[in-house]
């Protein structure tokens, strides 16, 4: 497994859609804009502020990206990943 760094300025804010395959990150906020609805789905699924995830890949032609939360695989939708920020996990 690789740590995720991105590079660029200390204030740059970076989606889960961003990170590369086999990425080590931990869960900073989730979007308010998002759907109550969704909101609470994700909560469910495990994703909470400070919650560390790896980052399995992506499907083809720009598909769902693949992450793992403890023992569970999930699969989001571009829609829903570029409202979750994330940092490197340390």
């Amino acid at each position: 497994m690789t740590v995720y760094n991105p590079a660029g300025s200390v204030s740059a804010r970076h989606t889960l859609w961003d990170a590369p395959k086999k990425a080590c990150v931990s869960v900073v906020e989730l979007a308010a804009s998002l759907n109550p609805l969704v909101l609470n789905r994700l909560r469910e699924m495990g994703l909470e502020p400070g919650q560390p995830l790896i980052c399995l890949g992506r499907g083809p032609f720009n598909g769902p990206v693949v992450v793992q939360i403890q023992d569970c695989v999930y699969t989001l939708e571009q829609q829903v990943a570029q409202h979750i920020l994330i940092e490197p996990q340390l």
